[in-house]
């Protein structure tokens, strides 16, 4: 894995994610490495999940969440990042989706707030 950062090798990452547990950790781990970043990663993911195919958007709110659970250890930097884009991008795919993008954000949330990924009185 590359860890050179720059926004087009991130662009080209998103846009070849898919759902695989392999595929999300790997880019996941790129994320977390270079999470001084962490402002751009977010703003890039979500430039990348409104510009995208539905069927796109299941991926990167996977990646979200395992960039999520896995950061918290080393700092807040992408839970506060994620905090200001995460709730548009619920209301997307609860709006649009099908119904396995529902069930999706659906589970996401509620392991979000399980294990108080936002903190313990934030809500999505």
């Amino acid at each position: 894995m590359s860890t050179v950062f720059s926004e087009e090798i991130l662009i080209d990452k998103l846009a070849k994610l898919n759902s695989t547990q392999q595929a999300i950790e790997t880019l996941s781990h790129y994320c977390i490495y270079n999470r001084v970043k962490a402002e751009l990663i977010v703003t890039t993911w979500e430039k990348q999940f409104h510009s995208t195919e539905m069927t796109q958007k299941v991926p990167l709110m996977y990646l979200a969440n395992d960039i999520l659970q896995n950061s918290k250890r080393q700092g807040n930097e992408f839970v506060q990042a994620f905090w200001n884009v995460l709730p548009k991008a619920v209301k997307d795919i609860v709006a649009q989706g099908d119904d396995r993008g529902k069930g999706v954000v659906s589970r996401l949330v509620k392991i979000w707030e399980e294990r108080r990924v936002f903190g313990s009185v934030r809500r999505i």
